[in-house]
């Protein structure tokens, strides 16, 4: 039987383990882009991509550009977080950075998470809300999730490389 999830506010002790939950859940991630891009290409590209991934979680868990975080927990433990903005100029929300731990997804958490920020967003005055992922398979299930918690409009992208 699964814990119960808890989701609350971000504390300073959570940061270890959001730092860890981002590692492991955008690994694959990674992993896709050496495939795409080659590795002598990707290692040029994303020559620290651990280091940059874990700046981007700290600096949304002190609450750079007003980012807010929200961690899912089981057992006193964090299992999840997301992150997002409020911009109350556009009336418009935007995720940042979530993810589940590995060993917890499937759970429904993603799925609470994202409901629980959505209503956030509602009840802030905000208009609309965007998300941005990637196209990328490793992303499909980001994309799902995304689908899932209604998200129903995008804009196609595209990121070219090349090598010189």
């Amino acid at each position: 039987m699964t814990p119960e999830t808890i989701l609350r506010p971000f504390r300073d002790d959570d940061l270890p383990y959001l730092l860890d939950i981002a590692t492991a859940a955008w690994e694959p991630i990674y992993e896709s882009y050496r495939r795409l891009l080659g590795a002598e290409l990707f290692a040029r590209a994303f020559p620290d991509y651990r280091t940059d991934k874990r700046r981007q979680i700290e600096a949304a868990c002190r609450g750079e550009r007003g980012m807010i975080v929200v961690v899912a927990e089981q057992a006193g433990k964090p299992v999840g977080f997301i992150s997002y903005y409020l911009n109350h100029a556009t009336c418009v929300g935007e995720i940042g950075n979530n993810a589940v731990h590995p060993a917890h997804q499937g759970e429904g958490i993603g799925t609470r998470l994202y409901e629980h920020v959505l209503a956030q967003m509602r009840a802030a005055g905000m208009q609309a809300a965007r998300v941005t992922t990637g196209g990328d398979e490793a992303h499909a299930p980001a994309r799902r999730a995304y689908e899932k918690a209604g998200f129903d409009r995008g804009l196609p992208s595209v990121t070219y490389y090349q090598k010189l």
